[in-house]
């Protein structure tokens, strides 16, 4: 596939907003149906392991291959779950609708309060939703038997995290820098946090609605550390937020939607997710990713089984099937963001060449040392962020 063509196709994906993917979440547990269901996997009968016919795989948008002249991901336009129903038999039924962990998270929440199926076999959140789900009980533990790549090829960085020690339960599927996206044919190139707020780019700023990406980053911007954030350091964010937003120098907190607007040039600067911009740049070029010189954000999406989930052997083949080499090269050529897959780099050299040297897939260790993930700190003082945010994004519209 071409680059040029790739990336047109994969900036009309970009476009799929909120409420539509919040919407498709809906309907697809009303489909599949959230009552009572086994643990065990999938048997034939003859008593042994066997793949099921389809798995329910929950993702955010615009994260995983897709062919030539197509704008969504199915069972039948990806070459990666092509090639996993070849091997296995079982048919993915790969859904676009986690766009927000938090409104995800409510959408299963109740069957899994209730001990029930939640419809999918697979969902990705982020470390700290992921580490919310286990620290509840609700995740299925793997067993790490039918996982031999998983265990072979998971990157260093990512054994013995805190939210998952034993790596029993979360398995990374794709790791993002937040920072920041500067359209240099509008603007004068800018490489400070404090650049979102010159006055010359008044209403052409767009930030993101995740508390940890856009208060982490107004937070670096203050000289505070999102790593050990504290109730005087998160204050001062948001108080550096709602002036911004007063002023009408915001014109949006946004999800993945945020793309649109930097793509038609309503926006001329963004926090930003690495691979978004990566993208974004082969149709605009003028359009950069910086990390800024007080740093950036780093996050991780990782695949969890939910627990009661109907299929949990056969999500995790397909998990296993994810960190052959080959296979997550495949993924990553297209969706541009940080593998977590030993021997990955190597794969994707026979794809293009130059993507094995791209730093917002492979960023090099000084890139990493100056990236923060965003600290653990009491529930209290979460519950307080998470309203004082909320009531920030609700002021400016999301």
């Amino acid at each position: 596939m071409s680059t040029e063509k790739k990336m047109g196709l994969e900036l009309d994906r970009r476009t799929v907003l909120k409420a539509g993917a919040v919407a498709g979440a809906a309907a697809f547990l009303a489909a599949c149906g959230t009552s009572g269901a086994s643990t065990e996997p999938t048997e034939s009968t003859g008593g042994e392991k066997a793949p099921a016919a389809a798995i329910n795989f929950a993702n955010w948008t615009y994260y995983i291959d897709v062919d030539d002249d197509v704008d969504t991901a199915t069972a039948d336009t990806s070459e990666s779950l092509r090639r996993f129903q070849a091997e296995y038999g079982t048919r993915v039924n790969y859904q676009e609708v986690l766009l927000d962990n938090d409104e995800f998270f409510g959408t299963i929440k109740a069957p899994l309060e209730a001990g029930q199926d939640t419809g999918w076999d697979i969902v990705t959140p982020t470390t700290w939703m992921a580490k919310k789900i286990v620290d509840l009980g609700w995740a299925e533990k793997f067993d790490k038997a039918n996982m031999p790549n998983f265990v072979a090829n998971l990157a260093d960085e990512f054994t013995g995290r805190a939210a998952d020690p034993g790596n029993d339960y979360l398995a990374p599927w794709q790791s993002l820098m937040t920072g920041l996206a500067v359209n240099t044919e509008k603007t004068t190139r800018f490489t400070k946090v404090s650049g979102l707020w010159d006055p010359k780019l008044k209403g052409k700023i767009v930030l993101l609605t995740e508390l940890r990406d856009t208060v982490g980053l107004v937070m670096l911007g203050n000289g505070a550390d999102p790593a050990t954030p504290t109730r005087g350091t998160f204050d001062a964010a948001i108080t550096t937020l709602q002036d911004a937003i007063s002023s009408e120098q915001v014109r949006k907190l946004s999800g993945q939607g945020y793309t649109e607007l930097l793509i038609s040039n309503a926006a001329w600067a963004a926090i930003a997710w690495s691979g978004d911009v990566g993208i974004i740049q082969a149709e605009k070029a003028e359009l950069e990713f910086i990390v800024p010189d007080e740093g950036g954000m780093y996050a991780t999406d990782n695949m969890l089984i939910p627990k009661g989930a109907k299929n949990k052997y056969t999500a995790e083949l397909w998990i296993d099937f994810y960190y052959q080499p080959e296979i997550a090269a495949i993924v990553e050529a297209y969706v541009q963001y940080i593998c977590p897959v030993k021997g990955a780099a190597e794969e994707i050299t026979k794809i293009d060449p130059a993507l094995a040297s791209n730093p917002l897939i492979f960023p090099d260790e000084a890139t990493k040392a100056r990236l923060k993930v965003w600290g653990d700190v009491s529930a209290e003082d979460q519950a307080y962020f998470d309203e004082q945010f909320s009531a920030v994004v609700e002021g400016v519209g999301a």
